[in-house]
């Protein structure tokens, strides 16, 4: 008798085994165990229905649509018709084993944070993210479906006030640069009001992330920020608690100053003005002065040309009005 109930166990292990895996069975949240693995992952993945989100390592998130079949997640995402496929190699109740031996376990235990899922600005430049060495400390800059400005550190939500605090206990005297990832309908008016605060802590090469490519990878701009001292000491100054502020320029701290000896000054007010960048002579002092109504995609050609004239013409200086 003890040997046939045995017989009889044997059948319905084999069927439970052989289980084709559904969206049931893996719908919720899941966290990936840290591995030491340096590629391109997901840190947590969450299925509902027919719907999935992705966090990546720098916690944006992504959104589409999955499906199961013959053993195979297959994930299409809401843009640039991308489509991530996996082989489930093996699951249990609470454990998940995809992506080339990652495993991911159900949270059960864990309330996350939940953020907002945003568009990016979707400028491509044709410099990406992975080519840069150093390390990133990486600030959302959005705005909400009620058009509302938001920044996002880490995964938490942010006030202007709050960037340098965050930058100087992130950055310190490492050589990590500062990413900002703009999501669309942020304005050169809005990226003033950023700058100002990456300024105040000592923050003057930044890159802008613009855009997804492929799975993980991201589109950046490199930017220089150039801020009158006095301009600067002045915005701060309406600050409830102002950091204090970055050691003055040997050389110039207001346009006043810079100009009094006979420069010039260069106005940018719409796409139009960008030739005049063109017509800069070597040899004279300018100021460029770009309206904050210009397109930021506007505002990155006029960098680039500025690029070009000071390979030249080390004496000009930019800034956005």
């Amino acid at each position: 008798m003890k040997y046939q109930n045995i017989i009889l166990i044997l059948p319905i292990l084999l069927f439970a085994s052989c289980k084709e895996i559904t969206k049931d069975d893996i719908n919720g949240n899941w966290i990936r165990y840290p591995s030491g693995y340096d590629g391109s992952t997901f840190r947590e993945i969450n299925f509902k229905e027919d719907q999935v989100e992705l966090t990546e390592e720098d916690l944006f998130k992504e959104a589409g649509k999955y499906q199961i079949e013959n053993g195979r997640i297959k994930i299409q995402l809401d843009r640039d018709d991308i489509v991530i496929e996996t082989k489930i190699k093996d699951m249990e109740v609470d454990t998940l084993l995809i992506f080339d031996n990652l495993t991911y376990y159900r949270n059960t235990v864990f309330e996350l944070k939940q953020f907002e899922k945003y568009e990016l600005i979707g400028i491509p430049t044709n410099k990406f993210l992975t080519k840069e060495k150093k390390g990133f400390s990486i600030i959302h800059f959005y705005k909400s479906n009620e058009d509302k400005i938001k920044i996002r550190i880490a995964d938490r939500l942010a006030d202007y006030q709050d960037i340098p605090l965050f930058l100087e206990t992130s950055i310190g005297h490492s050589s990590s640069k500062v990413t900002i990832f703009i999501g669309k309908g942020i304005t050169l008016k809005d990226l003033k009001k950023m700058y100002y605060c990456l300024a105040s802590a000592g923050q003057f090469r930044i890159l802008l992330g613009t855009k997804r490519k492929g799975i993980s990878d991201m589109h950046i701009f490199k930017d220089e920020i150039e801020i009158w001292w006095d301009d600067l000491a002045n915005h701060l100054g309406n600050w409830i608690a102002p950091p204090p502020l970055p050691p003055p320029p040997i050389d110039f701290t207001s346009k006043k100053e810079y100009l009094k000896n006979g420069g010039k000054e260069v106005e940018i007010t719409n796409k139009n003005d960008l030739r005049k960048i063109e017509l800069l002579a070597e040899t004279e002092r300018y100021v460029v002065s770009i309206s904050s109504d210009l397109s930021i995609e506007d505002y990155f050609k006029l960098k680039e040309m500025i690029l070009k004239k000071k390979k030249t013409n080390k004496e000009i200086i930019t800034e956005i009005e």
